[in-house]
C-alpha cells in the first residue's frame, strides 16, 4: 500500500494512522531504506509492506474521528536558540548562590 506523508508526521505517525501500531515503524522503514528518525518531506510516498499486523481497534478509532497524527519538528530555528534556565543551567557562584 502506498501512502503519502502529510506536514509533521513521522514514520512513527504513519504506523500508528495505516496499521494502527507503532511497532510497525522499523518494518515501514526498512521497506523504504529510511531509519525511524529520519526527517519525512510531506507528500513524499512511503510504501507500506504487505503483511504487517493491524490494530483494527486503533484504526477504526483514526478513521472515525478523522485523526492524522502528526507529531514530527520539521524546524529547527538555530538563529533563535531556546532560553534556557533552572537549576540544571546555572553556574554555582556566578548565577545561582549557595548559602
Amino acid at each position: 500500500m502506498k501512502v503519502e506523508v502529510l506536514e509533521r508526521q513521522s514514520i512513527l505517525d504513519i504506523a500508528v494512522q495505516h496499521t494502527g501500531d507503532v511497532s510497525n515503524a522499523f518494518l515501514i522503514a526498512k521497506e523504504n531504506s529510511l531509519a525511524v528518525s529520519d526527517y519525512l518531506v510531506p507528500g513524499y510516498e512511503l510504501t507500506i509492506p504487505n503483511g504487517l499486523p493491524f490494530n483494527r481497534d486503533i484504526l477504526n478509532y483514526y478513521n472515525a474521528k478523522q485523526i492524522n497524527p502528526a507529531t514530527a519538528i520539521t524546524e529547527i530555528n538555530d538563529e533563535d536558540p531556546p532560553q534556557l534556565g533552572g537549576i540544571g543551567y546555572m553556574q554555582i557562584g556566578s548565577n545561582f548562590i549557595v548559602n
